[in-house]
């Protein structure tokens, strides 16, 4: 770890282990975003030291490769569906936009957990102008209810409307807390993750979403082994859901006629 952070300051006061109350166990959920296309940092994640939220988008590279080998790890697995960006990044492929008919969205998500029928959930890759589309979200969230799936909203946009769309369709939802690595910095990840303990000592949990980068994942790989200690549990995201982890990786039902073969910075 380079001296500038070997001192853990901060961290090293907020992983103190609390008293004893009677209050639950403080739990994170940690998502790493955009597995699937550098294949070593990708197993690099699926290897952290605790139970992370892989996100994989599906028609990168060596996702769906990388997906089956998170499942034989146990860890969970969401599909980290691109949609467009207000600023005009370019849309990975396979990804929904604003101007796409109900029925391409639908067979775009088709497609998703064809190509990834690992997946108990979805996430937004970018998205910021798609999640704030009400109709495009209503086309998303129709399509996703018949996977019995969840979403969690990566939370792009001040204008999301995804999480709420998702529950007025009956799916199990919730959103993003931090971005741990908008800066790419070992101590801006530092105080990212103490903001994650903070929110979860106050209310019981909290949401992460990382990526794989060489520094968020040297952080995580020293700071994980820690939480125990520290008071804190780190689960998979679906665990957080109202359902109480229904939806929990490899249990979630395939569809009518399905078969099982078959915010982040940039926003």
């Amino acid at each position: 770890m380079p001296a500038r952070i070997s001192g853990w300051a901060l961290l090293a006061l907020l992983c103190l282990p609390l008293p004893a109350l009677a209050q639950p166990t403080p739990r994170i959920a940690i998502i790493i975003d955009d597995i699937g296309y550098h294949r070593e940092r990708g197993l690099r994640a699926i290897n952290l030291p605790a139970a992370i939220t892989c996100a994989v988008i599906p028609r990168s590279p060596h996702g769906p490769r990388l997906a089956r080998e998170a499942k034989r790890r146990g860890r969970e697995i969401i599909i980290h569906m691109p949609m467009s960006a207000s600023n005009g990044h370019t849309l990975d492929a396979g990804g929904i936009d604003t101007e796409m008919a109900p029925e391409l969205i639908s067979a775009r998500i088709e497609e998703a957990f064809a190509l990834l029928p690992q997946a108990a959930g979805m996430n937004n890759h970018m998205g910021s102008l798609a999640t704030s589309n009400a109709t495009t979200m209503d086309s998303v969230m129709s399509a996703l209810a018949g996977h019995r799936a969840f979403f969690i909203d990566s939370r792009t946009s001040a204008a999301s409307v995804a999480e709420a769309t998702a529950r007025a369709h009956g799916l199990a939802a919730l959103g993003r807390d931090v971005f741990l690595d908008n800066e790419r910095d070992l101590m801006a990840i530092n105080d990212q993750f103490n903001q994650l303990l903070r929110i979860a000592r106050h209310r019981g949990t909290a949401i992460a979403i990382g990526h794989p980068y060489p520094e968020t994942l040297e952080y995580l790989e020293r700071v994980l082994p820690l939480m125990e200690e520290a008071g804190i549990e780190v689960v998979p995201v679906s665990t957080l859901l109202p359902d109480g982890g229904l939806r929990a990786a490899g249990q979630r039902q395939p569809a009518v006629g399905e078969g099982v073969a078959a915010g982040d910075a940039r926003s």
